[in-house]
């Protein structure tokens, strides 16, 4: 089953990396492109079809899990035809993006009757109680939660990455607890993100898209509300300490845009932080000048990412049980985020994050 979702979406990502027609085409010029030349931006199609593959297959070993991942497959489906539609037109708006996302999100929670129904926290799960907040509280959570890795897709292969190592940590507490079915699926899903990375790191042949990076956050937070639900013993916290660096990437991202630039939250600008790392820690721009440079820095910032996003994925998996902890665990990933940050933007980064031909700039200053 893994081979299979592999090979195939190895496949179609190649044929559109590889087409001299660029299908989907994401230009190279706006606030938030680092890209040297116009690159495909349909990396979702290969992820779906390596999915469907997947999925299809399954039914032969476990056929429980073919269902459960069709009808995802189906839910999936507003939000992911939205991004595919803005990655071939860019005309869908912002706003109706959103408006699928909560599409998807509500059709998974009629079908599964999985959403936020239970999180630990004595307050929370007493407004629970009242009917409409969970359903409510499920919207914000899932749609919040697909929008985040839309937001951390910026570098060849740091959204991609960052799922695979959040989709790894799922199936870790999947086996922890084990629930064999949101491990296959986990695992599935995390091989058919790894055959369209082979494709976008480190060189970018070809970018996740808004299609895919919306299929995939779907995916990525259903599985881990699927957790909790389906066994008591883990804590609903341990998913979202799994997936803590693209939530604070989101929330930071409208704070920051709401209270210190006073823009719109969803106006666009290039002050995420992998952003930063990229200007701060990695490129020169005084001495990296060449596109070879260019791209050779772009791809070196989803190393320094993706170890900000397996840290919290593997204490997830420590301390599943513990709620109190997590929380803690949580709120201390809040800070350092926000501390490294502020070091970023005032460009006091410690030397030994930094690339050679930084640290060469730094002492030619």
């Amino acid at each position: 089953v893994l081979l299979l979702s592999l090979l195939v979406a190895v496949t179609v990502t190649g044929f559109f990396a590889l087409s001299k027609v660029q299908f989907g085409s994401d230009k190279d010029a706006g606030v938030q492109k680092f890209h040297t030349k116009p690159t495909s931006r349909l990396g979702g199609v290969g992820i779906s079809m390596g999915l469907a593959s997947g999925v299809w297959f399954s039914q032969t070993y476990y056929p429980h899990d073919s269902l459960l991942g069709v009808w995802l497959l189906l839910a999936s489906m507003p939000v992911f035809l939205g991004g595919l539609v803005e990655d071939l037109t860019h005309k869908v708006t912002p706003r109706m993006r959103l408006c699928l996302a909560c599409l998807s999100s509500g059709v998974a929670y009629a079908i599964f009757h999985v959403g936020v129904t239970r999180t630990d926290i004595a307050v929370l799960d007493w407004l629970l109680t009242f009917p409409g907040v969970a359903l409510l509280l499920t919207l914000l959570v899932v749609a919040g939660f697909i929008n985040s890795v839309n937001i951390i897709d910026g570098f060849h292969g740091l959204a991609s990455g960052t799922v695979i190592i959040m989709l790894l940590g799922l199936a870790s507490l999947a086996m922890r607890v084990e629930d064999g079915l949101v491990f296959r699926l986990s695992l599935i899903t995390a091989v058919a993100t790894l055959g369209f990375a082979m494709w976008n790191w480190p060189f970018g042949k070809i970018f996740l898209g808004d299609g895919g990076a919306y299929l995939l956050g779907l995916w990525v937070v259903e599985l881990g509300l699927l957790l909790p639900h389906r066994t008591q013993a883990i804590s609903p916290m341990a998913p979202v300490l799994v997936g803590v660096y693209p939530l604070l990437e989101t929330l930071y991202s409208m704070y920051r845009r709401k209270f210190i630039r006073s823009h719109p939250i969803n106006h666009p600008d290039a002050l995420h932080l992998h952003t930063l790392i990229y200007r701060r820690l990695i490129l020169n721009p005084a001495l990296d000048v060449t596109n070879k440079s260019k791209n050779r820095a772009n791809a070196q910032v989803a190393l320094i990412v993706w170890g900000f996003a397996a840290m919290p994925a593997v204490l997830a998996v420590y301390f599943y049980e513990q709620t109190s902890m997590l929380l803690a665990l949580i709120g201390l990933f809040a800070v350092a985020y926000v501390y490294f940050y502020g070091l970023l933007i005032k460009f006091r980064a410690p030397v030994f994050l930094m690339s050679q031909s930084r640290r060469v700039g730094l002492t030619n200053l």
